[in-house]
């Protein structure tokens, strides 16, 4: 009899953090302002084109050329005159805070705070953190995300994306 009490104990707790599980998965993916200043700065300063991804089309149709091209282009130009290829540019971000201010239903304000460090080989990176041999940077940009088709956008010429 006691065997049977703490195998129904043992399933509801089974059960329970399945139905957890699930609530958790079903709220990570709502498209948030936050999530997506998150995932547009992540692939700004790794220098991945599916920052495009993430942009509003009022920002695309501005420029004359493709927007993203033209900033890798200028960072890979930066980085030839340095003697390094592209990869050398890379950046990863760390501690990453957010604050959104919502001015309407489809624009938001959003403040990213994080640490920005050379990103590195894994095993690299281990090491240069053990013996600091990399610089940590300070991020705080405040990004102006509006809702397109159901997906916040970046606009606003975020960081140093657009050339002034």
């Amino acid at each position: 009899m006691d065997r049977g009490k703490k195998f129904l104990a043992f399933a509801m707790v089974i059960l329970l953090a399945f139905i957890l599980q699930v609530v958790l998965i079903i709220a990570d993916r709502r498209e948030m302002p936050a999530k997506a200043a998150i995932e547009f700065s992540k692939a700004y300063y790794k220098l991945d084109k599916s920052m495009a991804e993430r942009l509003c089309n009022a920002l695309s149709e501005e420029a004359e050329g493709d927007v993203v091209d033209d900033y890798l282009n200028r960072v890979a130009e930066k980085a030839r005159t340095m003697g390094f290829e592209l990869n050398y540019m890379k950046n990863t971000l760390s501690h990453i805070e957010t604050a959104t201010e919502m001015e309407d239903d489809n624009i938001a304000k959003v403040r990213i705070k994080a640490n920005r460090r050379r990103y590195l080989n894994p095993f690299y990176g281990i090491i240069a953190k053990l013996f600091f041999l990399t610089e940590t940077h300070k991020v705080d940009e405040t990004l102006t995300l509006v809702k397109e088709n159901g997906q916040w956008k970046v606009c606003e010429a975020p960081f140093s994306l657009v050339e002034l």
